[in-house]
């Protein structure tokens, strides 16, 4: 399973003032499946979503990779190199 860094996701968060229900108003979606998707380890965030927040937020270009892409990108590699 892929897990996103939610603890740096919720310290840049709390940084810049970003509520939950203000983060999900700017998502377009329901605070409760802001929270849904938090809770199953951030691996149901679309790719718009994650854009999205990175201008709300705002995340940097590190930062998102920092958050979202490190594991995913490290176990694409694998397969690669395994093949």
């Amino acid at each position: 399973m892929i897990d996103v860094n939610l603890d740096r996701l919720r310290g840049l968060m709390t940084e810049h003032h970003v509520t939950q229900d203000a983060l999900a108003m700017s998502l377009g979606i329901a605070r409760s499946t802001l929270y849904r998707k938090m809770e199953k380890g951030g691996k149901d965030f679309t790719a718009e979503e994650i854009f999205k927040m990175k201008d709300f937020i705002p995340l940097s270009d590190q930062d998102v990779i920092d958050i979202f892409l490190t594991k995913k990108v490290a176990i694409m590699r694998q397969k690669e190199a395994s093949r």
